[in-house]
């Protein structure tokens, strides 16, 4: 499926519903977008998994992560999807 869109004045985007209902990017949730050989990819964010496995992440390291200086999951995202 191709659509062409228009980027507005501030470099926002609005993706049709039709392009969001196929791929599963839903209202007011996060969503992934990465930079490959100069396209843009955008995915849905998989929260049900991700909480999961930041909670073990924490017990496995004590429980506090911000400790290790470690931001908003940022080792988890690389292992997850690095």
């Amino acid at each position: 499926m191709r659509i062409t869109v228009k980027i507005g004045e501030k470099g926002q985007l609005v993706i049709p519903k039709l392009i969001r209902e196929s791929v599963g990017l839903l209202e007011n949730r996060p969503a992934i977008l990465e930079v490959k050989e100069k396209a843009i990819e955008i995915r849905p964010f998989p929260e049900e998994d991700l909480v999961k496995k930041w909670r073990e992440r924490a017990r496995e390291y004590g429980g506090n992560l911000k400790k290790l200086g470690w931001v908003y999951g940022d080792r988890l995202y690389e292992e997850e999807f690095g």
